[in-house]
């Protein structure tokens, strides 16, 4: 009896797998049916809606070795693409009410400080400001030398226009720092999305 049954279920999947595939359709709603969003008319985050302290607790909880594997490829102009589309970096860094004041000069950290947070051996070093560095430097001889220190010399990377107000805010200064850039071939540097995990 046993093998009559598995014989009938061999013989069910083969005719499954043999069978000529069903085409699937499906017709874009009626804008009645799509807004508005079950979290409010005025979402714009959608499924983002889902994190909240609660699902980060329990990603945490998932930690065990502290293995990282990264899962996402590195985007660059030999990756496939659909149509017309193409691989093009534009680089845009400014907004805000006065760009113009806010790129032609700021305070910083000098060529000492980098130095001795170089030899701290970081992972990296943000700021809140364009250059994490004082610019224009003192010295006009020199051009962005605390990028020189930590990024050629010490293989370091700078984060920069950090908004640290929130953290200052809340007098937080100790916390799981989380940021991955895009995974972009031959970036010099990369927009990126850091968030403080206390």
């Amino acid at each position: 009896m046993r093998h009559t049954v598995v014989g009938m279920v061999l013989a069910a999947v083969t005719a499954l797998t043999c069978a000529p595939a069903l085409a699937q359709s499906w017709a874009v709603p009626p804008e009645s049916q799509r807004c508005p969003s079950k979290w409010g008319a005025g979402d714009e985050r959608g499924s983002g809606n889902h994190m909240k302290p609660a699902s980060v607790l329990r990603a945490a909880q998932l930690i065990k070795t502290g293995e990282v594997i990264e899962i996402a490829h590195v985007l660059n102009d030999k990756m496939p693409f659909f149509g017309t589309r193409r691989f093009d970096v534009h680089v845009k860094r400014l907004w805000g009410k006065d760009n113009a004041r806010y790129v032609k000069s700021c305070p910083g950290i000098g060529i000492a400080a980098a130095e001795w947070l170089a030899k701290e051996d970081p992972m990296l070093i943000g700021s809140d400001n364009w250059p994490v560095e004082v610019a224009p430097n003192p010295d006009p001889k020199l051009s962005l030398p605390v990028h020189q220190v930590a990024l050629v010399v010490n293989g370091l990377h700078l984060l920069e226009n950090l908004k640290l107000d929130d953290l200052a805010a809340k007098q937080v200064y100790e916390f799981a720092f989380v940021m991955q850039p895009l995974k972009a071939q031959g970036f010099t540097g990369s927009t990126v999305a850091p968030v403080a995990i206390r």
